[in-house]
């Protein structure tokens, strides 16, 4: 039954950041990454594509081989908090990354992340219905800089910070359900990726190219730099979704009197979004329908984004703009996104699945410096039916760059990227998962004679 009464919240919170020894050129986003997680990310609950929460019924009983996380139920008392509504997540992904071969110099480095958050169900602590609190706090890293290896512009790596120190209370976020789910209105720090631009919820590839169109990589607000805003999300129908975003978009903001980029909306709070921006919003939509066809699900997405403001549209996600660049009218665009659920074993598990999916953008090449780029992929837990746990996936991406010389120091040139994984599922709670990229034309600089490269990566992937 639809609600009839509208509750008005006032919440206020500070969040600070703190980056040291940065890439020359901070980025503006970075993809979006699940760590390993046995209960979705995203769906229902729409917690964070960098997050996961605790699920009480995997770990009653069931320590240390079976249990969803790695310290389990904690003699009963996790589990009693989760019935009263108080959830206790952290997640560590541990990246040990070796360049084989090609891109600037070849090595050894490891870029982390450990996320810890905790989500208030306002039913189950009876206080009133449909409202949800999610606090999320972040720290990643990198034993070196990571352009310095691959210095690509989709980011070859997403949990990478692009920097050697970050640490950030990434999301607080309230959110409010009416009309018994069909509609949602969530305000505070968000991470636009846990709801826009997502190919298929739950992907364990290591590559950005997985999780978002590339045309949309210089402006999303998404991690490292999560921002300020609202959304609305809304079930019309149980087969019709449509989503609204409007975030704080002054990362690539063009400062006239400094004649520079903006801070990163990171390091900001909601302050920004509503009193003290200078006009430079992210704005965001999709809607598509949802299927099932015996028994495999499938999904489709079309969506429009628009950078308002003025900007300062970098030419790669590590380089500076080309010396003498001037501001430029804020992007606007156009994706696409298609996932479908290609096969089921009888008897299987709700995650035992193959997956395929796949991603289109489009931007305008006289703002943007991606034109247009293309994903595809699929993914497959219990491949082998003696491992029903592990995954295996493969991804091909396509990024062309704009022929616009004033936009990329790369005009006409794409950058590819080719990715394969197999994740060995120790426990419910810790993964291994080796991982092997080739990227062709690792490098937003065409001249700058940057070889191929293939890049090694063992991901190891904590739930605690």
């Amino acid at each position: 039954m639809c609600c009839v009464g509208v509750m008005a919240l006032t919440w206020f919170a500070h969040a600070q950041q703190s980056m040291e020894t940065r890439d020359p050129q901070p980025p503006p986003t970075e993809g979006s990454v699940t760590p390993h997680n046995p209960v979705p990310s995203v769906a229902p609950d729409h917690q964070g594509a960098q997050t996961s929460t605790f699920d009480p019924a995997a770990s009653i009983d069931q320590w240390p081989w079976k249990s969803s996380t790695l310290t389990g139920d904690w003699g009963g008392f996790r589990n009693e908090l989760s019935h009263k509504g108080i959830a206790l997540a952290v997640n560590a992904t541990l990246d040990l990354a070796n360049v084989l071969s090609g891109g600037q110099r070849q090595g050894f480095l490891m870029p982390y992340l450990i996320d810890a958050n905790l989500s208030l169900d306002t039913q189950k602590m009876g206080l009133w219905d449909g409202g949800q609190v999610f606090v999320d706090f972040q720290r990643a890293g990198s034993t070196q800089l990571g352009s310095r290896y691959i210095p690509d512009f989709w980011s070859w790596d997403a949990i990478y910070p692009f920097t050697q120190n970050y640490t950030s209370l990434s999301q607080y976020w309230y959110q409010q359900s009416f009309c018994e789910g069909g509609l949602r209105l969530k305000l505070g720090k968000i991470d636009a990726n846990a709801d826009f631009c997502v190919s298929y919820p739950g992907l364990q590839f290591v590559n950005t190219a997985a999780y978002m169109p590339g045309v949309v990589v210089s402006e999303f607000p998404t991690y490292p730099n999560q921002a300020g805003g609202f959304e609305v999300l809304m079930k019309p129908a149980e087969w019709l979704e449509g989503k609204f975003g409007m975030f704080d978009g002054s990362t690539n903001w063009y400062d006239p009197s400094t004649g520079t980029a903006h801070s990163p909306s990171g390091g900001r709070g909601v302050g920004n979004f509503f009193w003290s921006n200078p006009g430079s919003y992210f704005l965001i939509a999709e809607m598509g329908p949802r299927w099932t066809v015996n028994n495999l699900a499938g999904a489709w997405n079309v969506g429009w984004f628009d950078q308002t403001g003025d900007s300062l549209e970098p030419t790669s996600s590590v380089s500076p703009s080309p010396p003498g660049q001037q501001e430029v009218q804020g992007p606007w665009g156009l994706y696409s996104s298609l996932s479908q659920e290609l096969f089921k074993p009888e008897g299987a598990t709700d995650g035992q699945k193959l997956v395929g999916f796949g991603q289109f953008g489009w931007s305008d090449p006289n703002l943007n410096a991606s034109h247009w780029s293309l994903m595809g992929g699929a993914s497959w837990q219990g491949i082998f039916p003696e491992r029903p746990t592990d995954t295996a996936g493969v991804l091909v991406a396509y990024n062309q760059f704009s022929n616009d010389p004033s936009l990329t120091v790369s005009p006409g040139d794409g950058e590819m990227i080719v990715e394969g994984f197999y994740e060995i599922q120790l426990t419910p709670s810790v993964g291994i998962q080796p991982d092997l990229q080739y990227i062709n034309q690792p490098s937003s600089v065409s001249g700058a004679s940057v070889d191929d490269a293939w890049i090694l990566t063992f991901r190891v992937s904590i739930s605690f």
